[in-house]
């Protein structure tokens, strides 16, 4: 079967073409065309569609990550302070003897 130009032009990407589609994506930089274009090949392309799902994956994990920083509790800081403390009272870093 013979695929029309004007399909080839305006609605088929190939896999390099959609990957860079989908990464751009992620920073939300995209037209309504390439939006349809995209969603259209990721339908079709079993592999850019498992791609795109790992990067938006990624993406989503490490926004999770840099939003949930582990604290130490306040207990804890204090014991670290107290090592520190008693860690400098017993060697003296400026001490040359």
């Amino acid at each position: 079967m013979h695929t029309p130009k004007l399909y080839k032009q305006h609605i088929a990407l190939t896999c390099k073409q959609a990957t860079l589609l989908a990464s751009r994506s992620m920073d939300g930089r995209m037209t309504l065309h390439e939006r349809l274009v995209l969603r259209w090949h990721l339908l079709i392309c079993q592999n850019c569609s498992n791609y795109f799902r790992q990067i938006k994956l990624i993406r989503k994990t490490t926004l999770h990550r840099q939003e949930s920083t582990t604290r130490l509790s306040d207990v804890a800081r204090q014991r670290i302070a107290q090592a520190l403390s008693d860690a400098g009272a017993t060697t003296n870093p400026t001490d040359n003897s």
